[in-house]
């Protein structure tokens, strides 16, 4: 068993979300019916997202390579 199986998977609330996206809630929601977007769960009676669903969602959406600082000299 290595560390990072014992790392807690982060839950998001629908807010942190939308701060980690860029987008509001309706536009989450019409993704995640489209299956665009990853599928929330139900915590008692609260909807979260898994915080690795939502970056691997953000990585996918990248169209140019990471921006890298140019050396000069």
């Amino acid at each position: 068993m290595g560390a990072a199986e014992n790392i807690p998977e982060i839950l998001l609330k629908l807010e942190q979300v939308e701060a980690q996206t860029g987008m509001k809630k309706s536009y989450i929601y019409r993704e995640m019916a489209k299956g665009a977007f990853p599928k929330s769960h139900k915590v008692g009676g609260s909807t979260r997202w898994f915080f690795s669903d939502v970056r691997r969602w953000i990585e996918s959406r990248r169209v140019s390579p990471p921006w890298e600082p140019k050396i000069v000299g």
